[in-house]
């Protein structure tokens, strides 16, 4: 049991971060939350420029029960502080072939598409389906959803056996193939993987439930654009009673032997806390703002990083009509392009992309009559061969030129307003290691209690939520790991008592009941 409140300190305004020291006080910690930039969200950003608006990151909210759960955590409703669209379509694919494919969750219509696509596969369409579904349920209510006490309890029979259930032990183009013969169809239920960050060459096959989560629950779209998310958290953190401190950039985490006890700020403040909960990226944190003497991140030097993104933010002169609010456009090497990003560090000779143009959905993201559109282009992180003072210009010539060829010759001489994020940007802005746009990979030996755990092992009061720890990277699973991380915390702290040390200011200091 403690004496008094416990003072819990939070690095970072990220999602995770906003989630959790929501939660730490609702559970009757007194939070302080510090954030080096101006205000929240981290990678779940926004731009705005002359009337248009444009997410920095994310564009899509999946598996809304998650939110709903947060909010409800609370004890609040999601529907009082979010506004969710349902995008129906889902989103177009453009093929190098010229033939396309419009996904929906409309079953009869979607069954149509495929059929013009492979006759006779909208019977093992609905055979995936239902294994995604298994896939779905079966890790969020048991495998994501939970921590591990170790690598001996994610092995345990009951465990091993959900593994095998969701197929995680496979590889996820591999599991599709056994569905889809047509390589277009192969492709279109198998890039969703690229919102972590990782090739489903190399990914576990347990994210088929990826593709299930967009056309059995649906793909969503918050008012205001995906800003709204860390907007609404950043609310209820202060309605709990979280002190944010923005434009106060964190200069070190504090240890005393084997324990946290605070953080020093850049202008040399020192801020006492009990419990340090860190949301900046996890390697920039062990690398940059932890003493190496005191903790360190195993197998550092053996983790794989995501891909990135080159990323163009175009505000244009008029609505280009024939763009849906999502679209994937493909380039001619599916394969190719993934061992290129992840296996040779180059960018595609002909790279696939995606085109969001938000103001489809929402017309309060762009001017009237006018267009946002944000162009993603998965390219390798951060590596020596890559000069993107040198490679940028490609790339962007290269999208265009594509472009121009699905019927938009005239996009480029529409710009008004123009925005680049390289794989340079996403590291300077949001010190990602080597500007890997998602994080840590999420591989096999990545996942579960592979993944660098949220609490440290040396520095017991010291923990992490954000993507590049458990569970894993996407929005969704970012609002699980804050749950999680809380929950540690809460088990931890229920076996520590509030100590008053000689000469403090009477707080006290959380440390290991003996």
């Amino acid at each position: 049991m403690s004496r008094g409140k416990r003072q819990a300190v939070v690095v970072g305004a990220g999602v995770g971060g906003l989630a959790a020291a929501a939660r730490l006080a609702h559970q009757g910690f007194d939070v302080q939350l510090f954030e080096k930039t101006g205000g929240p969200g981290g990678r779940c950003n926004r731009l705005q420029v002359d009337g248009f608006t444009w997410d920095i990151g994310p564009t899509i909210v999946l598996m809304p029960e998650v939110f709903q759960e947060t909010f409800a955590s609370l004890g609040r409703r999601l529907e009082d502080y979010l506004t969710l669209l349902r995008c129906d379509p889902n989103y177009r694919i453009h093929y190098r072939d010229g033939s396309a494919i419009t996904f929906t969750s409309e079953l009869c219509a979607m069954g149509r598409e495929l059929e013009r696509i492979e006759p006779g596969s909208y019977a093992r369409y609905l055979a995936f389906l239902a294994q995604g579904r298994t896939q779905y349920r079966t890790s969020l209510d048991h495998l994501v959803g939970r921590n591990y006490a170790g690598i001996s309890d994610y092995f345990a029979p009951s465990v091993l056996k959900k593994i095998f259930q969701v197929r995680a032990h496979r590889r996820m183009y591999a599991d599709v193939s056994r569905f889809f013969q047509d390589e277009r169809l192969r492709a279109a239920m198998t890039f969703q993987t690229m919102y972590l960050g990782v090739s489903p060459f190399a990914s576990p096959a347990v994210y088929g439930l990826l593709p299930f989560t967009e056309l059995g629950v649906g793909v969503w779209f918050p008012k205001g654009g995906l800003y709204a998310i860390p907007l609404a958290l950043e609310k209820v953190a202060r309605e709990e009673g979280v002190r944010l401190h923005y434009n106060t950039p964190v200069q070190r985490i504090l240890t005393d032997g084997a324990r946290a006890v605070g953080v020093r700020l850049e202008d040399g403040q020192v801020v006492k806390a009990d419990v340090v909960l860190c949301n900046a990226d996890l390697p920039y944190a062990y690398e940059k703002l932890l003493d190496p003497g005191v903790t360190r991140l195993k197998r550092a030097k053996k983790l794989r990083y995501t891909s990135s993104g080159y990323m163009l933010y175009l505000g244009l002169k008029r609505r280009y009509e024939g763009l849906q609010h999502h679209n994937v456009v493909f380039g001619s090497d599916y394969k190719g392009s993934f061992d290129d990003i992840f296996e040779r560090f180059r960018v595609p000779e002909d790279p696939s992309f995606y085109v969001n143009a938000p103001a489809h959905t929402d017309e309060s993201l762009a001017p009237p009559g006018k267009d946002s559109l944000y162009v993603l282009v998965p390219v390798p992180h951060q590596h020596p061969g890559l000069d993107w003072k040198v490679e940028g210009p490609k790339v962007r010539a290269k999208v265009f030129r594509r472009l121009a060829e699905l019927g938009y010759p005239e996009l480029e001489r529409d710009i008004e307003v123009e925005r680049v994020y390289t794989p340079d940007d996403w590291a300077a802005t949001f010190n990602l290691a080597r500007g890997s746009a998602f994080g840590l990979a999420q591989n096999f030996f990545q996942i579960g209690p592979f993944r660098p755990a949220n609490q440290d092992a040396r520095v017991r009061n010291l923990f992490f939520v954000g993507a590049s720890t458990q569970p894993g990277t996407g929005l969704p699973t970012v609002l699980i790991s804050a749950r999680l991380v809380v929950e540690r915390i809460l088990e931890w702290s229920g076996a520590a008592q509030v100590v008053k040390e000689p000469g403090s200011d009477g707080r006290g200091a959380i440390e290991e009941a003996a």
